[in-house]
């Protein structure tokens, strides 16, 4: 499985206030076989789902057992469907925590190409996909503000 270094497009912070936001405005969705009830979010331009940091351990996606290191961005209109996106905090890498792989590094990070579409190609198109994500968190906590 290949993965790249995508801190430089989405740090650590703006990773958790996406997490944040879905757990807070969100609902939950189903969308693969190996969990359920995942966190999700419709934005304009794709859906974004969150997964349990220790994978099929947490099957119900339960916040209350565990974190969330994991967003996936789905776009069925795409030629890529999914962009899996992967945060390293500090300590993962010591307690084993789902999707770490050999090579990842904490603070960081990652694009993890699943299916094999091509990295370069999925990293150009993320930030299409994390720019209207942004914008959508921008606008809806400005409101929600006043």
């Amino acid at each position: 499985m290949n993965f790249k270094n995508v801190t430089s497009q989405i740090d650590t912070n703006e990773f958790e206030e996406i997490k944040n936001f879905i757990l807070n405005n969100g609902d939950k969705m189903t969308y693969r076989n190996i969990d359920s009830n995942n966190p999700h979010y419709k934005f304009e331009n794709c859906d974004a789902f969150l997964n349990s940091d220790i994978g099929q351990k947490n099957i119900n996606n339960d916040q209350k057992i565990s974190d969330f290191n994991e967003l996936t961005i789905r776009d069925w209109n795409s030629d890529i469907k999914y962009y899996h996106l992967i945060i390293i905090r500090k300590g993962s890498l010591k307690e084993h925590k789902s999707w770490v792989k050999k090579g990842m590094e904490e603070d960081q990070i990652y694009l993890v190409d699943v299916y094999d579409e091509g990295l370069q190609l999925m990293k150009n198109n993320l930030t299409d996909y994390l720019k209207q994500i942004k914008k959508e968190i921008t606008a809806i906590n400005t409101l929600s503000k006043k």
